[in-house]
């Protein structure tokens, strides 16, 4: 029997998987003016004739907003939190926030990047409260 992957590689998003596996958070970034953007894409969002660079990011950010998912994909296991994160760069990032309980989450709270294995050969980035700076 075969299994599907839980992802899809391109060479587009290749080096962001790669950094990923290594447990570092890539970023596209227009080289001319230093704009970030998320979600991956091939072209900037402020120059459509630039293809923009992968930076590595610090991983830390706040709590942009979150929902509370009761009944969601079949391979996440319900109640999970689904989070928007504004980076320390600037973008802002959809993700998963772990390391909570639903009723000590606050708007703006600090957070920073963990990764979580979700198969042998994937690893994912969530976000978690940062206890310190």
């Amino acid at each position: 029997m075969t299994t599907s992957s839980l992802v899809v590689t391109d060479a587009m998003s290749a080096p962001w998987w790669a950094a990923l596996g290594e447990g570092r958070l890539l970023v596209q970034r227009n080289p001319a003016s230093g704009t970030w953007q998320w979600y991956p894409r091939d072209h900037c969002l402020d120059d459509l004739s630039i293809e923009p660079e992968w930076v590595q990011v610090s991983g830390h950010g706040t709590l942009f907003t979150y929902s509370v998912i009761h009944r969601g994909h079949s391979r996440l296991a319900a109640p999970y939190i689904c989070a928007l994160v504004e980076l320390a760069e600037g973008p802002l990032m959809l993700s998963q926030l772990h390391g909570i309980a639903f009723d000590e989450i606050t708007i703006g709270m600090d957070v920073s990047v963990a990764f979580i294995e979700v198969d042998s050969s994937t690893l994912l980035p969530v976000f978690r409260p940062r206890s310190h700076p």
